[in-house]
């Protein structure tokens, strides 16, 4: 039953944060990375353009790869740590509604960081 949760949690929410990335890369184009870049200069990331795309690349690729089960734990260690810095940038001081999101997303990347893909997964059929 625990592969069968990692499975669930994995699919859930690797790809809800993919879609995120998804949403801005694909749909939004250069204009939605250039304006979060701008968001990120903002707060005084240094290299916001360069952060955006890594931010945004990593919520992508990262997202697809836990969903899959592929390279998992450092997938979703990168996601965790993408969302971690969001929690801790972006909506600092926010209300609870505001960051609760960045919130679940880290917590659920870093419970399938530390637990792995589980059975149903890329990474299972790769090291069978």
């Amino acid at each position: 039953m625990n592969d069968f949760a990692l499975l669930l949690l994995r699919i859930v929410a690797g790809l809800g944060l993919a879609s995120h990335g998804y949403n801005a890369i694909v749909n939004g184009g250069v204009e939605a990375i250039e304006g979060f870049a701008g968001f990120l200069g903002s707060l005084g990331f240094p290299a916001p353009m360069a952060f955006a795309w890594i931010a945004k690349g990593t919520e992508l690729v990262g997202g697809v790869c836990v969903a899959v089960g592929l390279l998992t734990r450092p997938a979703a260690l990168l996601c965790a740590a993408t969302m971690f810095i969001a929690m801790l940038t972006a909506h600092l001081g926010d209300p609870f509604e505001k960051w609760e999101l960045a919130l679940l997303y880290f917590a659920a990347m870093a419970v399938i960081a530390m637990s792995g893909s589980g059975r149903y997964s890329v990474d299972a059929k790769r090291n069978a």
